[in-house]
């Protein structure tokens, strides 16, 4: 499917496809080289791991996980100064449940670009299959995008342009001017504005207001896509937004929809979507670089389908890619 021009603000519409360094860096202040700052915010109590930005709070196992790292953070990705964007985490959603991989990403300290595929959405696009080379040395993490779009319902627009038409009410991944990321349901919690530069839609919201909601177990094995061997609990992913503005993914095997949204909700998101399904499409990869040895990358979990060089390599399907600022 092609690309149709759409009205939109010129500083949208020019918005230049580099963006190595941009948006306002974190409003706290070192006190020393190395600090460890508790901070609250909306009574949210922040920072778990001594650098010069806050991290994620440890959190305590979901109910019925027996495994006590379960909720501990760990650093992953390309670090500045000593400091990390991303940290990673696993849980075990109900008692006997297979692990999980979640993960935090601080929108103050990284920029998140959604990519187009080479044949999804279709058309051309400015980020389009593959992370340039020029663009390593910051990347901290990719992970997969929606459905393919016949099944999504919802659209794509990127850079003043529309592939598969926006659709009111579609739970929606908005990623604005500055690299930040927001999401809701589109036409009441997020929109079209001067700011936004892309957006990817993919089925209906399934945490809102700090809960999962109902429609999380509506007809569960249509609603949230057919799965192999029609399983209601199987490889799922989605991605949420804290009160704080940071990102959660989740993402791993045994998950129905509800669950997803539970542990979505466990890792501190206030609103979030599914992403994928099936063991084939869930996938989030970490890259670390260092001008010695360049770039190296691992999967959050062993089972994960495809290695983290097809993001690199010119991938048929959306994603999204997390860089340092």
């Amino acid at each position: 499917m092609g690309a149709t021009a759409v009205a939109v603000p010129a500083a949208a519409a020019s918005r230049p496809k580099s963006r190595k360094a941009f948006g306002a860096q974190s409003p706290m202040r070192p006190v020393g080289p190395l600090y460890l700052q508790f901070q609250s915010r909306r009574g949210v109590t922040l920072a778990s791991y001594p650098q010069l930005w806050y991290s994620p709070l440890n959190r305590a196992p979901m109910p019925g996980d027996t495994n006590p790292s379960d909720g501990v953070w760990h650093p992953i990705g390309t670090a500045s100064a000593g400091s990390f964007a991303a940290f990673s985490t696993y849980a075990a959603p109900y008692p006997g449940a297979p692990q999980v991989a979640v993960a935090w990403i601080n929108q103050a300290q990284a920029r998140t670009q959604i990519y187009a595929g080479t044949s999804q959405p279709g058309g051309s696009w400015p980020y389009e299959g593959a992370i340039a080379s020029s663009n390593q040395a910051s990347l901290i993490a990719a992970f997969e995008g929606g459905f393919i779009f016949n099944v999504s319902h919802g659209g794509w627009y990127e850079a003043g342009s529309t592939g598969p038409p926006l659709v009111t009410g579609a739970a929606s991944i908005v990623e604005y001017n500055d690299g930040k990321i927001n999401i809701g349901a589109w036409g009441s919690e997020v929109g079209m504005t001067p700011q936004v530069y892309a957006v990817r839609q993919n089925l209906v919201m399934l945490v809102d207001n700090g809960q999962v909601l109902p429609v999380a177990q509506d007809n569960p094995l249509v609603t949230w896509g057919y799965s192999l061997g029609n399983l209601l609990y199987t490889w799922r992913s989605g991605l949420g937004v804290t009160a704080n503005g940071n990102l959660v993914w989740v993402g791993g095997p045994g998950l129905s929809p509800q669950v997803l949204g539970e542990a979505l909700v466990w890792a501190g998101a206030v609103r979030g979507m599914q992403l994928d399904m099936n063991p084939l499409w869930v996938n989030f990869a970490s890259y670390d670089y260092s001008a010695a040895t360049g770039l190296s990358s691992s999967n959050l979990l062993p089972g994960m389908a495809y290695s983290p060089s097809h993001y690199l390599a010119g991938f048929w399907r959306d994603f999204l890619a997390v860089f340092l600022r």
